[in-house]
């Protein structure tokens, strides 16, 4: 994460890099050189800016379809025998995790078969 001076000092270089870079590429009937520099100018202000563009964590969410009839048993924690509440799991690969809060053991809720 970057400073919020650090990327105020970027966002004003990129900005006096722009209004250079379009100077001298208006310029360019002094020389074909000005419309070159006003380029770099221009790409290097363009790589700047998007180097400082904020990164957002990308967010999955997944939901479970139940088609029978549900019943939620104590469920247990199997290092120190406390009680979980199964109702909020995080999903991890695909399969369903609770968290003790009593020890912080983490471990795969499991569905016991029906029959």
């Amino acid at each position: 994460m970057v400073s919020v001076p650090l990327k105020i000092f970027i966002y004003l270089a990129s900005a006096i890099l722009i209004f250079l870079g379009v100077i001298f590429v208006i310029s360019t009937n002094l020389g074909i050189s000005y419309f070159f520099e006003g380029l770099v100018f221009l790409v290097v202000a363009g790589l700047l800016l998007v180097l400082m563009r904020e990164k957002k964590p990308l967010e999955i969410k997944q939901t479970v379809v139940v088609t029978g009839p549900v019943k939620v048993k104590e469920v247990r924690c199997p290092n120190c025998s406390a009680i979980v509440d199964p109702t909020k799991p995080e999903i991890i690969a695909g399969k369903p995790y609770v968290t003790c809060s009593y020890c912080g053991n983490k471990f795969e809720l499991t569905e016991e078969p029906t029959w």
